[in-house]
């Protein structure tokens, strides 16, 4: 199979298209130009995408690492030489699902090739499943160590075994530890399951064995406290007619003393006359009660009179202490004020007021005079000067002693009620006022409270009169003082009397509910029994709890037993669970034989298959380091081990160089790929940045080596580096493609 073209929306590949030719291919890119990209949109073409697979913490799916950066479905096209046919390839998105639509037409005639399946086109261009493609063909810088896997296995056991890839040892060692797992695995699987239910039911008989022999013992106890219950109930029912008849005779001893107790009550409210009734007492009780009620209304208005009396004789008492007692009190304050003004009016502070009207006269005189000089004489001035001032001191002197005179008067008048100023008096004034105020009040209060009073009295009189006609229908002296303590009297025989009648009604119920118990057993017996009720009482209870925790106890034995299971059926499970048990045991030991011999078988495999790829990788190996490591060695599980010429014995993998480690599982590759890969189905070899740690001179060596390969197998060499194709510059076979 050759591939002569590509063309993809895949990942950064956006409608990009990738020619290629025979024989040795050099793609040259620099990093992040999509190298790794075309190497993975082969594979997806080839053998599709995995859809079920799910991104995690540090990783991501194909579907997810390849969708086309710009938003576009992801699809592409492979155009192919096969079987010396030429073939297009082309996967197409189907709704959510990438690459999931597959075509395959021969080229340029569109007619479909019907061999051709989505999930098995890669296998059937290839020759190899996709795993076994991973591990062979397919082969880049993260990747170029290889692993183990079945399908590779069943490849490699083809080569040195009859050529049947159908089985793997991986594949049938783990079927078989399966299986065996399934039977035992340390304490799962279906023998420990199988022991652990046997000895469930071994369990479950022995506890039912003691279960039957617990309710047997249980079963005899109840059968005892059930007769001893009996046995106590017959002496309680004898203690019942024992009291039985005790208290018909109480009951009667009891009916005589009511009767009694009822004839001398009846005969001592009847002694006067009619019986009263407790109605008629209960209304003469009432009005008593009233009448209380009324002289205690009587009593509270008599208070207020008095309180009202004795407050109008303190205040008249004070009203005749009053200073203006006999005079007309208005008159006199009026008098004082006059006078009070008067002083205040002719006060010293008020003459310099006079003065300036007499000067202000004076000054209009003069100016009259003045306008009139031409008409008066010049002599007539002073004169008239000197009048005017004559005037003023005579004006102050009346003033004086119109002011002195005034202030006696007030004085003589204040002396008279014992103050020192008119303000004084008019504060006793207002003093008396109220006075008078407060006496007209108080006789207003105290007529008021004598009609209460009055009304309240009258009150008491109605309800006695009407209490005395009550008193005689009941033949009793109406005598107030000691009326209560007679109605008492009357009322605790009228109790007597009714409790007495009932007493004499119940015990002639009782009498008459209770039959003679003798009749039952007819026992008449009067000896007291041995046991009081009490006794038998608390011995019954104590009989009934032990019976019911017993009852409870025998019914969970029972339950148990039931629950557990039948003995029989148990019997039963358990020979068959031991029968499956043998039977399965036998089949751990056959499964664990084989282990073993399947064991062994691929360890023979292994020293059969071991040298064959040894031998096949350590040519290569020889070619690639130009003849410094002679020899290489690799386990089952494809760990190498190297061996210079100079060396004695072997090196293990991790003691060697990066570049060193990378040539030689390349070598192991390339071996895995003459070995496995098809012989008549040259399958393309993919290096992705394969060479990258190989220094100048083993590069040369591997590309000298890749250029031979490339007659059988296509060869793409995707590098990052210009190294490779400058080596193999001019040479037949040699394509080289650089990418933008």
């Amino acid at each position: 199979m050759m591939i002569k073209r590509l063309s993809a929306s895949f990942g950064k590949l956006q409608g990009k298209t990738l020619m290629l030719e025979e024989g040795l291919n050099i793609i040259e890119a620099p990093n992040e130009s999509g190298k790794s990209t075309w190497c993975a949109f082969i594979k997806a073409m080839l053998y599709g995408l995995c859809t079920s697979d799910r991104d995690k913490l540090g990783y991501l799916s194909d579907k997810t690492h390849y969708r086309p950066w710009n938003g576009a479905a992801m699809e592409g096209s492979m155009d192919i030489v096969a079987h010396g046919k030429s073939v297009t390839l082309e996967r197409l998105s189907e709704g959510r699902l990438p690459m999931k639509r597959f075509t395959a037409r021969y080229t340029g005639t569109g007619e479909p090739i019907e061999t051709l399946y989505p999930d098995t086109a890669g296998e059937t261009l290839t020759g190899v499943s996709e795993a076994v493609f991973e591990r062979s063909a397919y082969i880049s810088q993260a990747g170029v160590r290889i692993t183990q896997t079945p399908e590779l296995e069943k490849r490699i056991s083809s080569l040195v075994t009859t050529g049947d890839e159908s089985s793997s040892f991986t594949e049938v060692d783990e079927q078989l530890r399966a299986w065996q797992r399934k039977r035992r695995f340390k304490q799962s699987g279906a023998i420990p399951a199988l022991e652990e239910s046997l000895a469930s039911i071994n369990h479950k008989l022995e506890r039912i064995e003691d279960a039957q022999e617990d309710a047997a013992a249980l079963r005899l106890e109840v059968d005892r406290l059930r007769k001893k219950k009996t046995e106590l109930s017959e002496m309680l029912k004898a203690i019942e007619r024992y009291e039985a008849r005790e208290t018909i005779r109480r009951a009667r001893a009891d009916y005589e003393r009511a009767r009694v107790r009822y004839e001398n009550a009846y005969r001592e409210l009847t002694k006067n006359g009619e019986m009263p009734s407790d109605d008629k007492i209960s209304v003469v009780r009432g009005e008593l009660r009233a009448i209380e009620s009324l002289k205690s209304v009587q009593s509270a208005e008599e208070s207020v009179l008095s309180d009202a009396r004795e407050k109008l004789a303190r205040i008249q008492s004070l009203k005749l202490t009053s200073p203006f007692s006999g005079r007309d009190a208005a008159r006199e304050v009026d008098k004082a004020d006059a006078l009070t003004a008067r002083v205040s009016e002719l006060s010293p502070r008020s003459a310099p007021t006079v003065i300036l009207i007499i000067l202000a006269v004076l000054l209009a005189v003069t100016t009259v005079v003045s306008a009139l000089q031409d008409l008066l004489p010049w002599a007539f001035i002073p004169p008239a000067a000197g009048a005017a001032m004559l005037f003023c001191i005579g004006t102050l002197v009346w003033r004086s002693v119109q002011r002195r005179r005034a202030a006696n008067e007030l004085k003589s008048l204040l002396v008279v009620y014992g103050v020192t100023s008119a303000e004084a008096l008019q504060a006793l004034y207002d003093k008396d006022f109220r006075l008078s105020s407060e006496i007209a009040m108080a006789e207003s209060n105290v007529r008021a409270a004598e009609k209460s009073a009055a009304s309240a009295a009258a009150n008491v009189t109605t309800v006695s009169d009407r209490l005395v006609d009550k008193l005689s229908a009941l033949s009793v002296t109406p005598d107030l003082p000691h009326l209560d303590a007679e109605l008492r009297r009357l009322e605790n025989l009228l109790g007597i009397l009714s409790k007495a009648k009932a007493d004499l009604r119940a015990v002639e119920s009782v009498l008459a509910s209770m039959k003679n118990p003798g009749d039952e057993t007819g026992s008449t017996s009067d000896e007291p029994p041995a046991h009081t009720r009490d006794e038998l009482t608390s011995a019954l209870d104590n009989v009934d709890t032990q019976l019911e925790a017993q009852l409870n106890r025998y019914n969970m034995a029972l339950g148990e037993i039931r629950a557990l299971g039948d003995p029989v059926i148990l019997g039963s499970e358990k020979k068959m669970a031991e029968e499956k048990l043998d039977t399965l045991r036998g089949e751990y030991a056959a499964l664990t034989l084989a282990i073993d011999t399947l064991k062994e078988a691929s360890i023979e495999m292994q020293s059969r298959f071991s040298p064959l790829l040894s031998e096949t990788a350590g040519r290569i190996i020889r070619r690639l380091t130009a003849e410094r490591y002679q020899k290489i060695l690799f386990d089952k599980t494809l760990d190498a081990s190297a061996k210079t010429a100079g060396d004695t014995v072997m090196r293990g993998i991790l003691s060697l160089s990066a570049g060193t480690a990378d040539q030689i599982y390349l070598a192991l590759r390339l071996a895995v790929c003459e070995l496995v890969l098809p012989a008549d189905n040259t399958c393309p070899i993919i290096l992705d940045d394969t060479l990258s740690n190989f220094d100048d001179h083993r590069a040369q060596a591997a590309l000298e080596y890749l250029l031979e390969l490339s007659q059988k197998h296509q060869i793409l060499l995707f590098t990052c580096h210009s190294r490779e194709a400058a080596c193999l510059s001019g040479r037949d076979g040699v394509h080289t493609i650089a990418l933008p």
